[in-house]
């Protein structure tokens, strides 16, 4: 794609390229997504991996007048295995807990998951039964819905599409100022905190400070996953993993258009305005001018 200047970006409305169905479609559309996401919730729940968040893209799109095809994803744990994984490399959590999005694409209803081979490529992870362990539940999880498809992966490569800064505060008060500067733009909405290394020491085991912060804003966002729904799996909400190793506080964060190339071969505008925004916002939080 043709690179655009910063300055002219942030004069770029997010326009969406979506168009909005009747009523009847929009609802049979929501119905259709809910009752496969049902269907994940009740194989999870059977397996015993509890749910800890739902992120429904198109119901919060439309309490703030934005459309947005049905789309929702929702977050399973399992402890263990995640902290087997985060273990061997922190920025795991940025994939974790298991994420599950079902959504409508061109009339059709889809699922798509995160999967082991998605997670060692990510992050160069090696430990092949923790590994093994995350698939059986992922695949487990799915089995009922159509057609579940994993995420992309042929583009993938070790740390792809990852954003490290520094902080310049202790990791409490990065965290602090991340989810102050987030909630003070207006039109965000703060999902959850995650702390990976307080469930950790739950099973008695080991990891520095990490947490995950998942946020969003459903207007924007909505015109962002417009004619790039599967999008949300990764890019929204969005993901802010803080971590401590060795003294130093950092954040990392997934680059949206990144994301967007990952799934489609292609970003858009509202991509690269997003991605700008959500720079701007966590630099300013956590570098003290």
């Amino acid at each position: 794609m043709k690179k655009i200047p910063l300055i002219a970006l942030l004069t770029i409305p997010l326009f969406g390229c979506g168009t909005s169905p009747d009523q009847e479609v929009q609802q049979t559309q929501l119905l259709k997504v809910d009752s496969n996401a049902a269907l994940v919730a009740k194989n999870a729940d059977a397996h015993q991996l509890p749910h800890v968040l739902t992120i429904d893209h198109a119901r919060l799109a439309a309490k703030e007048g934005e459309y947005l095809d049905a789309s929702r994803v929702d977050f399973y744990v399992d402890n263990e295995v995640n902290t087997k994984l985060l273990q061997e490399n922190i920025l795991a959590g940025l994939d974790l807990p298991h994420r599950v999005l079902n959504y409508a694409e061109q009339g059709e209803i889809k699922t798509m998951y995160t999967d082991a081979e998605f997670l060692a490529k990510r992050h160069g992870l090696t430990n092949g039964k923790a590994l093994a362990e995350y698939q059986q539940q992922v695949q487990t999880i799915v089995e009922d819905a159509p057609e579940a498809k994993p995420a992309p992966t042929a583009q993938l490569a070790e740390d792809y599409g990852i954003n490290t800064v520094t902080s310049d505060y202790d990791f409490d008060t990065t965290i602090a100022n991340i989810e102050r500067d987030v909630l003070a733009e207006g039109d965000t909405v703060w999902f959850m905190n995650w702390d990976y290394q307080k469930q950790a020491e739950k099973l008695g085991e080991e990891l520095p400070k990490a947490t995950l912060l998942v946020f969003g804003g459903p207007a924007p966002g909505a015109k962002a996953m417009s004619d790039f729904s599967s999008i949300g799996l990764d890019a929204f909400g969005q993901k802010v993993l803080v971590f401590e190793q060795d003294g130093v506080v950092q954040i990392a964060y997934n680059d949206i258009v990144d994301f967007a190339e990952l799934h489609y071969q292609d970003a858009a505008i509202s991509h690269r305005v997003i991605n700008y925004r959500l720079g701007s916002t966590l630099k300013g939080a956590i570098i003290d001018n």
